[in-house]
């Protein structure tokens, strides 16, 4: 039964700072929304080092795009527990200073029209991840929801080039298939997908192939595992995925390209969802029968697999994971260690 709009939490995390992780471990989502009525002054009791934050909406143009990473330093200014990373060793620093690390992704290229030079710009100000395309086209690319699926275009081309260049993690998640290949094959330094999952578990467009975890690993780059519901509901499910099915996404990953090449996201939201959804294009081939059988709500914690809708519930995952036979060392690298190998790598000092 669907949760109606009164029994949907609007801080669906708010519990999460009661059981942090262990000191010993370092955990970097790479996805997920904070929304302004968020408490900043918790960030850094979550039990994550660093949130990759949609910093902006995926339609965002340039002015919008600057007062959304502007109102981030009023945050990191205001709040002792914050900061925005602009290297690994800047995250690294806020574990061991009890901070949580914001990372400035950007999950779309739109803000960057047809100018190229205004990826300077931002990564100046601390722009440090960047999806080309949101599943919709745009100058750059083409997103996973466009029919044409079509690849990258003469513009994607110098944009490769010049996160390449500047130090810009290429993340390729909600981009179309023919898009992320274009830009693996021209690319010359790790490249990733932030929050994406194997499409031979769940054939749903904002899943990849075997073809493109395989050529992301070659970059040297990693694949971050998501407890996004769509993304594990299989085939002639009715009810809601569960943890061991998140679980099994990340062994598939590691079967097929080796632990240095898994990562983990939750895509989950501090703070309230806005109003209307933020998938563009045909929402409904995004979500699969999700919406259907188990939640089309996206503040509802259903959203998300049972056993890890909330970061409280992070030990107890690390714990699943030892018990399917993870080591300590590949779950470190799982939780931050092989993102930590990539920021520095694309980031530099």
């Amino acid at each position: 039964m669907h949760e109606t709009l009164d029994q949907v939490s609007p801080h669906p995390l708010e519990k999460g700072y009661h059981t942090p992780l262990s000191h010993s471990y370092i955990f970097v989502d790479t996805c997920i929304q904070i929304w302004p009525d968020t408490d900043f002054s918790k960030l850094h009791t979550y039990g994550c080092t660093a949130f990759c934050i949609t910093t902006f909406r995926p339609d965002a143009g340039p002015g919008e795009a600057l007062d959304a990473i502007a109102n981030w330093y009023r945050i990191a200014n205001t709040y002792e527990g914050v900061r925005i990373a602009f290297s690994a060793a800047d995250i690294v620093e806020a574990k061991e200073q009890n901070q949580v690390a914001i990372v400035i992704n950007s999950q779309g290229g739109d803000f960057l029209g047809r100018d190229i030079h205004r990826l300077e710009a931002f990564h100046k100000l601390g722009l440090r991840m960047m999806l080309p395309a949101y599943n919709k086209r745009n100058a750059i690319c083409d997103g996973c929801l466009e029919p044409d699926n079509g690849g990258l275009s003469e513009f994607g081309e110098k944009w490769v080039d010049e996160c390449h260049r500047l130090g810009v993690l290429i993340d390729l998640s909600h981009v179309g298939e023919r898009s992320t290949l274009d830009i693996l094959e021209r690319a010359r330094e790790p490249v990733v997908f932030s929050h994406s999952n194997p499409k031979a578990l769940v054939d749903i467009p904002r899943a990849i192939t075997d073809e493109q975890i395989k050529k992301c690993a070659t970059t040297g780059g990693v694949i971050g595992i998501t407890n996004w519901g769509p993304l594990n509901f299989r085939k002639g499910m009715t009810t809601r995925p569960t943890v061991e099915h998140y679980l099994d996404a990340i062994q598939y990953v590691i079967d097929l390209v080796g632990p240095d090449h898994v990562g983990m996201a939750t895509d989950m939201s501090l703070g309230t969802y806005p109003d209307g959804d933020l998938i563009r294009g045909r929402p409904n081939s995004a979500l699969g029968g999700y919406a259907e059988h188990v939640e089309s709500n996206p503040r509802s914690r259903l959203r998300y697999v049972e056993g890890f809708d909330d970061y409280g519930q992070l030990m107890d995952v690390v714990e699943a994971m030892s018990k399917r036979g993870f080591s300590d060392d590949g779950i470190k690298k799982i939780l931050g260690g092989n993102w930590l190998r990539v920021f520095d790598r694309v980031w530099g000092d």
